[in-house]
């Protein structure tokens, strides 16, 4: 990449650095490593990248993506403003939904995107008259259980030219079932619909989460991204979700390499079902953190895209450029936040926001303030949204792409991180996906992960302002969102009034239909079939996503042991 005149230039610099160096210091030595644990040097020069072909950095919008999967980034189409929103009962989430728009939140080319996390009680596939639900209905998202439900929540938008990001845990083929039933009601076909589904039912090897156990979770993702394909072409499949992965501890190669891992076995699968990639990657999406490590986390993304392109293309045989490009939401760091001096985290939210940017995010969220402490104020999401808007039309970053490419250090670093990366997702392949979250491999590795760093946070080698280092003696007040606890009642009477004015005989009939067919798929895998079609039909017979997803729960298995 460099001429020999180079090199030989910058050893006589390196010879001057080194004199003086050891005139001004001593010698002592500089210990520093990234987040990740990596090591590094002081600086970098030309010496250190002299092994990375120039093609491996490329141009932006080229293969294999280093630079971002657009010839321009935000020069025309700014990032899409994807903050997550859902909370409480529908017609509150709509709220919201309006309070953010009013505040200038863009989806692409001026539409509207919304980016919907259902309550834990949805998530899980319940609805809220179930005793598990007690204490749980409308935190953490929005609560869904009805088709009524949906429309309190979609009433008058346009369905067709609104981007819908369904976060729906384990019940994502239910929920897409029912909105592709509410839609038909509206006259609107599954065809015209777009959006995003997470169909994040790999994600119990990352966090304790109530899941299907790993075989047959791998067959309901393979069976919905067949039916997406193949009948909805404006909506996207799945989320490799790397977010959760931080969140949970790792650091930033184990997300890099688990979330490439998870879509490499989820491809295997589909691949087995019958599917060519080509036909299915273009629809998947991606989801990261953007954490305090402010480069190793920008090196972290540039590294992802390359791993996904050279992986689709080479693994795979994917001839689509869509297939091997990393379209992508970046969350920025949740577990970075500090109940402490809670004034605080609106300066490491905007660092991580202008990470992001750097990174070439394609979607993005930036956490608000108060997340430590509870759901966001509207005061506290609207300064979020404002975070985002001051990167884009006030600090001029938009106007040039990737333009920390070909920094000595970013390279060498992203280098790295993929090389690191690359072992890890060797281990993985020798060992087997399955295997791997069976024996709770992957929590192993990520517990690890979080002891070493709240070791080095407990005896002060990472310094957490506020929380190990220039600690206040006074508390700092801030406002608290509070969740009117009369949103469960209602949500109960709700679903209860549903079921009770419906036909009852119908949804039975749909309901055991629903379980033959499951049953068979279950039984002929990857033969069996028909699940998606099955599930609206129980939709269109007024089934609650709770009983739907009771019978998948029943005939696929469920628990916390996976």
């Amino acid at each position: 990449m460099f001429t020999n005149d180079t090199i030989e230039k910058e050893k006589k610099l390196q010879k001057k650095w080194q004199e003086k160096y050891s005139k001004f210091y001593k010698d002592k030595e500089v210990k520093a490593t990234t987040a990740s644990g990596i090591p590094v040097k002081p600086y970098y020069m030309a010496s250190d990248i002299e092994h990375i072909d120039c093609s491996e950095i490329g141009a932006p919008g080229e293969y294999p993506y280093t630079r971002g999967i657009y010839p321009l980034q935000y020069q025309f189409q700014p990032w899409v403003n994807q903050m997550s929103l859902g909370y409480g009962l529908p017609e509150q989430t709509r709220e919201r939904m309006e309070m953010l728009k009013d505040a200038g939140m863009k989806g692409y080319f001026g539409s509207q995107s919304y980016n919907l996390p259902h309550d834990l009680v949805s998530k899980a596939g319940l609805d809220p008259d179930s005793p598990e639900a007690r204490g749980l209905v409308g935190r953490g998202g929005v609560n869904i259980s009805t088709i009524e439900d949906i429309d309190r929540l979609f009433h008058d938008l346009p369905l067709d030219k609104t981007q819908i990001v369904q976060n729906i845990g384990s019940a994502t083929m239910v929920g897409l079932a029912m909105f592709i039933v509410y839609a038909e009601s509206r006259g609107v076909s599954k065809e015209k619909l777009g959006g995003n589904s997470m169909n994040w039912l790999y994600k119990a090897p990352f966090v304790d989460y109530a899941m299907f156990p790993p075989k047959n979770a791998f067959k309901l993702m393979v069976e919905f991204i067949k039916f997406c394909s193949r009948n909805m072409p404006r909506w996207n499949t799945t989320n490799i979700c790397g977010y959760f992965i931080e969140e949970a501890g790792g650091n930033a190669i184990q997300e890099a390499a688990f979330s490439i891992a998870t879509g490499i076995a989820i491809t295997e699968e589909c691949i087995k079902a019958g599917l060519d990639p080509d036909e299915f990657l273009p629809r998947f999406g991606f989801q990261f953190a953007q954490g305090n490590d402010f480069l190793e986390e920008i090196a972290k993304i540039r590294a992802i895209r390359k791993l996904w392109a050279k992986t689709n293309k080479e693994r795979f045989g994917c001839k689509n450029p869509k297939s091997m490009q990393v379209r992508m939401h970046i969350h920025t760091s949740g577990c970075s936040l500090m109940a402490q001096q809670p004034l605080t985290n609106v300066v490491r939210a905007a660092f991580h926001t202008l990470g992001a940017v750097l990174a070439g995010t394609n979607a993005l969220h930036t956490s608000a303030y108060d997340e430590a402490l509870g759901l966001p104020t509207e005061e506290a999401a609207t300064l979020a949204l404002r975070t985002q808007q001051v990167v884009l039309h006030e600090t001029h970053i938009p106007n040039v792409s990737d333009p920390l490419a070909g920094s000595y250090y970013m390279e060498w670093l992203t280098h790295k991180i993929e090389d690191e990366a690359n072992k890890l997702i060797k281990k993985i392949d020798e060992m087997g996906y399955i295997k791997a979250w069976e024996t709770g491999w992957f929590k192993e590795e990520l517990a690890d992960s979080a002891y070493k760093w709240r070791e080095t946070m407990d005896n002060k080698e990472r310094i957490v302002v506020g929380v190990n280092k220039y600690e206040s003696g006074e508390q700092q007040k801030v406002p608290v969102f509070k969740i009117d606890p009369k949103i469960e009642e209602t949500a109960v009477e709700r679903v209860r009034q549903f079921r009770a004015k419906r036909d009852n005989a119908k949804t039975e009939k749909a309901l055991g239909s629903l379980r033959d067919i499951a049953k068979r798929m279950n039984e002929e895998w990857p033969n069996g079939g028909n699940l998606m079609p099955a599930l609206i039909e129980a939709a269109r017979a007024d089934a609650t996503l709770g009983e739907m997803q009771g019978v998948l729960k029943e005939v696929f298995g469920w628990g916390y042991a996976y």
